[in-house]
């Protein structure tokens, strides 16, 4: 399975699990131990993460990783930060869609993807951060 399979495997279940709880009335409460894929809504972090920029070029995509980003100690879905990355620095405004967790680090997927509605081979921009825990 690739990555972006995987990522919108992961989106559609968590997805899914969040309308079946709206649907049946229950209020929504992060559990004691979420599962892999399962989005939740708060997560501690180490400080530092890995942006993965990809760029669609007409006939192929590229992804390059950059490493050692500083981020929030604490990140929760709707947030908005600055990040800064690359050797000559960047900066831009990164703004939390969704926090998506997987294998013990969690995936930060920003506003400006539209997942899963992207093609499943398609890659996608994130901020990959581990470790990371879940807050209740």
């Amino acid at each position: 399975m690739t990555g972006m399979r995987m990522v919108a495997a992961l989106w559609t279940a968590a997805l899914a699990t969040a309308s079946a709880t709206a649907l049946a009335g229950a209020p929504v409460q992060a559990s004691p131990a979420p599962a892999v894929g399962q989005s939740v809504s708060l997560v501690t972090t180490s400080g530092s993460a890995t942006f993965k920029l990809c760029r669609n070029w007409v006939f192929t995509h590229t992804c390059r990783e950059y490493g050692n980003v500083p981020v929030p100690a604490r990140i929760a879905a709707g947030d908005s930060f600055e990040i800064t990355f690359g050797s000559n620095p960047k900066t831009m405004w990164f703004r939390v869609k969704a926090v998506l967790l997987q294998d013990g680090r969690c995936l930060l997927i920003p506003k400006h993807e539209d997942m899963p509605a992207k093609g499943e081979d398609e890659p996608v921009d994130m901020l990959i951060v581990d470790p990371c825990r879940v807050l209740r």
